[in-house]
């Protein structure tokens, strides 16, 4: 899903609809059963690394792509999200939570990395 964000030739109206869309169910699931300050922080936080792994995979790894760097980089960002998914379970029930820390996630990219909204590069 965010890679949608990411893709050349997806048009930016679309990828604002989407940033809508997953701002309502975000906000809608944060009014009927909020997250803690501090779990917020976090999956913001796995946001921001979710980026910065994706930028070490284009720039650094796109060489050897069934390489154990490469793979690395591909596990870490999902391997925090599982952690702190489930971290929320001593709070009883993962699935709102779960689900509301996966769109606070995919806000932090998609609001953390703007020029991708608008981005007109041809694929290669």
């Amino acid at each position: 899903m965010l890679e949608f964000w990411f893709d050349s030739q997806i048009s930016p109206l679309k990828k604002l609809m989407l940033l809508i869309a997953i701002l309502a169910v975000t906000v809608l699931l944060y009014f009927k059963q909020p997250l803690e300050l501090d779990a917020i922080l976090m999956f913001l936080a796995t946001g921001l690394i979710f980026l910065i792994c994706r930028y070490c995979k284009l720039n650094y790894a796109i060489k050897k792509p069934t390489g154990l760097f490469y793979r690395i980089l591909t596990w870490i960002p999902i391997a925090l999200l599982l952690a702190l998914i489930f971290m929320q379970m001593k709070n009883g029930d993962i699935l709102l939570a779960g689900a509301q820390g996966i769109g606070f996630m995919a806000l932090a990219t998609c609001l953390f990395s703007p020029l991708s909204l608008f981005n007109k590069n041809k694929p290669q």
